[in-house]
C-alpha cells in the first residue's frame, strides 16, 4: 500500500511500504550472480521500505520522524543506491512461531544485502561502519560468512561401529581400545529413543536411506526456499542422520544411537558449503517446527551474531543443540556454532580415545566421541566410513536424544550437567582442551537421571507400548525355549511362554 510519512501536516515524500519482517526488494538482474552477502540488523522498529523508484529505504514504524532520523535514512539509501547491489532482504520469515521471543532475539530485524561482486559488498561494508558507529538506525553490519562440513567424505554392520560398542576390534588396520565407546548398549535396555522426540539434522540434506525413511519428518532447503532435501554433499548429511538414527535390531546395515526417533532434515548448505545466515534461517525453521534436539556437523569460522542470537532463540526455547566443534587442528580454534555458549561441542577421537590430529581445540570444547573412520548409511541403501567432528557431534546428540526420550522436559544445561558428571576422562585429567570433560557414557547418563524403567509391555523400548510391541507379542507367541540363557521380551509374565496373559498385561500398558 502507499502511505504519506508526515512531520506535522507537511508531506515529506510518499513510499510504497512492504510489510516488515517479510518480503525482498530486488534491485538488479541476479540471474547467474555470484553472490556477496552483507547481514545487517536494524534498530528496533526500524523496517525496510521501498520508495516509488524501487530505492530501499531503512525506517522507523513509527511516522513521527526528527529530522536526524530521516538523515540517516538518506544517507542509508545512498549507500545502496548503487547498480552492484541485486538483493535486500529480510532473513527471518514473518510467521516466527514465537514472535515475542523472536523480537527478543532480535531475529525480526535482520536483513541480507547482496552483491554482485567483492569489491562493492566491501566498499558498502566500510561505509555502513562509519554510519553504525555515529548512532545510525542501523545496529550492526556483518560480512555473511561461509563455512560448510566438518568432515571430508572418505572411502568404504554392528561390529564395525566401535564407538557404539568397542570391544578391541580392527579398524583399518588399527586395534581399538576396549570399551572405548559411549556405552549406549546398556542405555538401550531403558531406551532406543521415543518417536516424540524430533532431531533436526542441519546438514547438506538427507537422502531416504532405508534404515530411517520411514521415520523422516517433513524438512526444508533454506537455500532453495523448497522441500527438496536430497543430500548435495557426498551423502555427509545422510551419514550423520544414520549415527544418530539408524534403525536397529532389523537384521540390515548398521544401528543407530537412538534409533526410534524422528528425523528432520534441514538443508542449510548448497552443495557442501553455504553462509551463516541460511544457517541461522534453518536453525529458526528447525526450531518453529517442533525440533526437540538440533545436530551441526558444521563448521563456520566467523560466528556471525545472527548465528549466535538464532542459537540463543534456539536454546531460549529449549532446543538442545550439538555442533562438531571442527577439523582445523588449530588450538583456541573452535569453529561457529560449536564455541557458542548454547551449544555442546564435540571433538573427535579414534578407537584407541586418542585425539584426532585435526579435531579443533580450545575451551569451549565439551565432550570427545568417535569421529575416525566411522561407518554410517550413505546414498539410500549403501554404508560407508566418514571421517571428522561432523562424525562425533551425532553420536553426543544421539545421547541427548535417550535423555530426552526418557525426560521430555529435559533442557540443555540439565543435559550438559549429567553428561559432564558421567563422562569418562580420556585424556589429562579434569578438563581439557582436546576432549573437554571427555567420553559421553549414555548409560551412566540414564542411571544419573534415576527414570522409572520402561513399562513391561513396551517391548522395543521406545517409550509408547502400541501396536508394534503387539506385533512383536505375536510374532513371539508360543513357547520362549531356554529363557535362562536367552530371555524371551514378549514374555511379560515370565513364565517362559508367551500367550494370552502376556496379551493382556500389554493392553494394561497401552498408550497407542
Amino acid at each position: 500500500m502507499n502511505a504519506h510519512l508526515r512531520i506535522g501536516t507537511t508531506v515529506l515524500f510518499s513510499v510504497a511500504v512492504t510489510a516488515a519482517y517479510v518480503g525482498s526488494v530486488p534491485l538488479a538482474c541476479a540471474d547467474d550472480v555470484e553472490a556477496h552477502r552483507l547481514i545487517i540488523r536494524t534498530a528496533p522498529d526500524v523496517t525496510l521500505q521501498v520508495d516509488a523508484d524501487g530505492n530501499p529505504w531503512f525506517l522507523p514504524e513509527v511516522l513521527h520522524l526528527d529530522h536526524s532520523v530521516l538523515g540517516d535514512s538518506e544517507r542509508i539509501r545512498s549507500v545502496f543506491e548503487r547498480k552492484e547491489l541485486v538483493r535486500l532482504h529480510s532473513v527471518f520469515p514473518n510467521n516466527v512461531r514465537q514472535n515475542p521471543l523472536a523480537r527478543t532475539h532480535r531475529l525480526d530485524r535482520y536483513y541480507i544485502a547482496e552483491f554482485s561482486n567483492q569489491n562493492s559488498m566491501l566498499q558498502t561494508y566500510d561505509k555502513l561502519q562509519i554510519l553504525i558507529a555515529q548512532d545510525s538506525i542501523l545496529e550492526l553490519a556483518e560480512i555473511d560468512a561461509r563455512g560448510g562440513v566438518a568432515s571430508v567424505p572418505n572411502d568404504p554392520d554392528f561390529n564395525l561401529q566401535y564407538g557404539l560398542r568397542n570391544t578391541g576390534q580392527n579398524i583399518f588396520g588399527q586395534s581399538g581400545l576396549p570399551g572405548s565407546d559411549i556405552s549406549v548398549v546398556d542405555a538401550w535396555s531403558q531406551t532406543i529413543g521415543s518417536p516424540t522426540v524430533t532431531v533436526a539434522v542441519l546438514d547438506s540434506g538427507v537422502n531416504t536411506h532405508e534404515e530411517f525413511a520411514d521415520r523422516m519428518v517433513p524438512g526444508w532447503n533454506v537455500p532453495q526456499e523448497n522441500t527438496d532435501v536430497t543430500d548435495q554433499c557426498a551423502s555427509h548429511g545422510t551419514h550423520v542422520a544414520g549415527i544418530i538414527g539408524a534403525k536397529g535390531d532389523n537384521g540390515v546395515g548398521v544401528a543407530g544411537v537412538a534409533w526410534g526417533v524422528k528425523i528432520m532434515p534441514v538443508v542449510v548448505l548448497s552443495g557442501c558449503s553455504g553462509f551463516e545466515s541460511d544457517c541461522a534461517l534453518g536453525i529458526q525453521w528447525a526450531t518453529d517446527n517442533g525440533a526437540d534436539v538440533i545436530n551441526y556437523s558444521l563448521q563456520y569460522s566467523t560466528g556471525t551474531q545472527i548465528f549466535q542470537d538464532a542459537a540463543s532463540y534456539a536454546h531460549a526455547q529449549g532446543v538442545i543443540q550439538v555442533a562438531a566443534s571442527g577439523n582445523t587442528s588449530i588450538p583456541d580454534d573452535v569453529q561457529a556454532p560449536a564455541r557458542f555458549p548454547e551449544v555442546i561441542a564435540v571433538a573427535s577421537v579414534d578407537n584407541t580415545d586418542s585425539r584426532v590430529f585435526n579435531s579443533s581445540q580450545g575451551a569451549e570444547v565439551d565432550f570427545a566421541a568417535a569421529g575416525w573412520q566411522v561407518y554410517s548409511s550413505i546414498g539410500t541403501s549403501q554404508y560407508g566410513y566418514q571421517n571428522g567432528t561432523s562424525m562425533a557431534s551425532p553420536h553426543v546428540a544421539g545421547i541427548a536424544c535417550l535423555l530426552r526420550s526418557l525426560v521430555p522436559d529435559i533442557s540443555h544445561d540439565e543435559v550438559v550437567n549429567v553428561l559432564i558428571e558421567t563422562a569418562e576422562d580420556i585424556a589429562s585429567p579434569g578438563f581439557d582442551e582436546q576432549t573437554g570433560y571427555g567420553r559421553p557414557n549414555a548409560w551412566a547418563a540414564i542411571q544419573a537421571l534415576d527414570v522409572e524403567p520402561p513399562s513391561p509391555g513396551d517391548l522395543n523400548l521406545d517409550g509408547v507400548v502400541d501396536g508394534i510391541d503387539f506385533g512383536i507379542l505375536l510374532v513371539a507367541w508360543g513357547s520362549c525355549g531356554d529363557c535362562e540363557e536367552d530371555p524371551c521380551p514378549a514374555d511379560i509374565d515370565g513364565n517362559c511362554i508367551v500367550n494370552g496373559i502376556d496379551v493382556g498385561l500389554l493392553l494394561v500398558d497401552w498408550t497407542g
